[in-house]
Parts: C-alpha cells; sequence; structure tokens
C-alpha cells in the first residue's frame, strides 16, 4: 500500500466516497464484507494511501460500484502513485511539503502570498541557504542549509518547464527590507525577484506598508489549481509547525483573502520599482 496523499489519490478516495454513501453501508460493514482492513479503506477514502488493486475491487464489489463506476476506479487507480523520486531530496522533506511539492508539479496556475518571507519559488541559493540555517531547531537531519539550495532550484523548474506553472506572487514589503543572509544575499535576492518579473509566466505584486492590516498577515498561503474541470483546488498555509493543507470550504476563504490582498498591492510596475530602489539603497550601505 503506497502512503503519502497524492492528487490522485485524493481523486480516487473523491470518486468512491459517493458511492460508499449511496450503498448505507457503514465502514466496518465493507472491511467485514470485504476482508480489507479498516485503516486501509480508510487511508483510501482520504486520500493517504493507494491500496492494491484487487482490494479495491473487492470493496468496489462489496459498495455496489457499477461496471462504469469500476472502470472508472481503475482509471484513477493506474495514475494514482506519482513518483516521489522526480523530487530532488524528497527523503528529506516533511510530509505535508512533500505533497505541496507534488501537487506543483501537476498545477497550471500556482498563487501565494507571504508576509514575511521571499517566496519558496524565488528564493536564490543564497537566501534558502540562510533561511535553512535559521530553521535549524525545526529541521531532521543534518546538514539541510547545504542542500537547501537544491531542493529550491528542483522546486523552481516549475516556473521555466516547456509548460511553465502560470505563478503570481504577492509578497509583503516586509519580505523585501528583511536582511535575510545579509546585505550582499539581499542584493542578489531582490535582483532576483527583478529579473523573475519579466518572465511572462511569473507575475510579482508588493503589498506596501502603506496599506495597513489585510487579510492574512502571519506566515503563507498557496494556492494551486489544475487543468481537470472536476479537480478542487489544493491549498496551504505555512505554520510555525509546517506546511498545513486546507480543504474544502477553508480553502474558498483563503482564496478570497487572496483576492482582496491582490486588489491592494502595487501594480506589476510599482513593484518592480518598489523591489529595486530596495535593492539600489542596499548597494549605499
Amino acid at each position: 500500500m503506497a502512503i503519502g496523499s497524492t492528487r490522485g489519490k485524493r481523486r480516487l478516495g473523491r470518486h468512491i466516497r459517493p458511492i460508499l454513501e449511496r450503498s448505507g453501508l457503514k465502514v466496518d460493514e465493507v472491511v467485514k464484507q470485504s476482508r480489507v482492513s479498516r485503516p486501509t479503506i480508510t487511508r483510501m477514502l482520504s486520500g493517504e494511501a493507494l491500496a492494491r488493486w484487487p482490494a479495491l475491487s473487492m470493496v468496489l464489489d462489496v459498495i455496489g460500484a457499477t461496471p462504469e463506476e469500476k472502470t472508472r476506479a481503475l482509471q484513477l487507480w493506474e495514475v494514482a502513485d506519482v513518483d516521489p523520486s522526480a523530487i530532488q531530496h524528497a527523503r528529506d522533506l516533511p510530509a505535508n511539503y512533500k505533497r505541496l511539492r507534488m501537487d506543483e508539479l501537476e498545477a497550471v496556475r500556482e498563487r501565494t502570498l507571504d508576509s514575511a518571507l521571499v517566496p519558496g519559488l524565488l528564493q536564490t541559493a543564497g537566501y534558502a541557504e540562510a533561511l535553512a540555517r535559521a530553521a535549524r531547531r525545526r529541521i531532521v537531519g543534518e546538514s539541510w542549509d547545504s542542500r537547501a539550495a537544491a531542493e529550491r532550484a528542483d522546486r523552481q523548474a516549475a516556473l521555466t518547464r516547456e509548460d511553465p506553472v502560470e505563478y503570481h506572487a504577492l509578497i509583503d514589503e516586509t519580505a523585501l527590507r528583511r536582511l535575510v543572509g545579509g546585505p550582499e544575499v539581499m542584493r542578489e535576492q531582490l535582483a532576483h525577484l527583478v529579473a523573475m518579473a519579466k518572465r511572462p509566466n511569473v507575475t510579482i505584486q508588493v503589498l506596501p506598508y502603506s496599506v495597513g492590516a489585510y487579510g492574512a498577515q502571519v506566515g503563507a498561503m498557496f494556492l494551486l489549481d489544475f487543468i481537470e474541470s472536476d479537480e478542487p483546488r489544493a491549498a496551504y498555509v505555512e505554520a510555525l509547525t509546517g506546511m498545513v493543507p486546507v480543504e474544502d470550504e477553508e480553502a474558498e476563504v483563503l482564496s478570497a483573502v487572496w483576492d482582496d490582498a491582490a486588489r491592494l498591492a502595487l501594480t506589476e510596475d510599482d513593484s518592480v520599482g518598489l523591489i529595486g530602489s530596495v535593492r539600489d539603497a542596499l548597494g549605499d550601505r
């Protein structure tokens, strides 16, 4: 049984749940009739695990799936298990952050809002290493700072691949002025933001100090959209303890918060102008 939530597994779980509800059976009844373990069934329904096809097929038979529903389940099952080896340093990554990375591999659009730091998709190697050193209390394993830059570079391939993700970042002015890694690192980081803003698939807007309070002032949020019309938006927030997936109605609330913040942000040209001015001020030190 493949553990670790991926978009494909979640789609399969969403396909099975209404069939189970229609059957009127409780999970324990399905366990008894199918002889498939309760953890296997519950993890499959939540999208956290991919059962072997014989076990899934038995469950579908017990809950009365039609031939068409079973065929669709097989199609979803065949593409459900995304190989995490496509992600550099996957074994070193926390589960929910790896889930975000796997969603990013398939997203066609990503929107972020960062209130304190430059977003990961736009970080330079020096900036990423400085953050990794500062987060040593929260990172399991040794020497992550030496691998953080490589992980960020691997992640940022989403912006430069043949079919790049459409990326729209809202960045608080605080992140531009916070000297992560010192003046030299920040000069390079701010210059990188200006360069990335020139890419046709990248939009960067700054939330200046002058806007005052807005809907999201702590941490970061991530909103990912996919090409399938029936695929719900994936949403995450970053807390002190790590990445947290956000589901259903709460994801739509986050999307509305992002939209509100975008209306308060500077235009793209004015944002690039502010980023450049902050960088130039560092050069005078």
